[in-house]
């Protein structure tokens, strides 16, 4: 599903740990926030669905910024092409914890795939 059907906005952090804006250009973003795929799916759409926070890494997002612990490099240059890979061989996918619905899937090439 592409990010631009799920809402997609780059993230900048204006106060740590209690606000971003969702204006961000490409070369200031230090995240990335989505509409739930999964969620997107089971609802039909926008409505009771929630959203997805991915913060990149070296990109001055400290380790206590929320939601965590994952931290991804973007690839790309831009919403369109989006991917969020792992330089250090760490794993690249994404998966909610916490007891919400559990989407595990990749942002890859300006889409959000697997996990529905």
């Amino acid at each position: 599903m592409r990010l631009a059907d799920l809402d997609a906005h780059l993230l900048k952090i204006t106060e740590p740990g209690r606000s971003w804006r969702t204006d961000a250009t490409w070369a200031e973003a230090q995240g990335v926030i989505f509409l739930c795929p999964l969620c997107w799916t089971r609802n039909g759409g926008p409505i009771g669905t929630h959203s997805v926070i991915c913060w990149f890494r070296n990109r001055g997002v400290t380790d206590t910024e929320t939601p965590g612990p994952g931290r991804w490099d973007p690839a790309g240059t831009g919403l369109d092409d989006l991917s969020l890979v792992r330089l250090d061989g760490g794993p690249s996918s994404v998966l909610l914890t916490g007891g919400g619905c559990g989407w595990h899937g990749h942002v890859t090439g300006g889409s959000a795939v697997g996990g529905y």
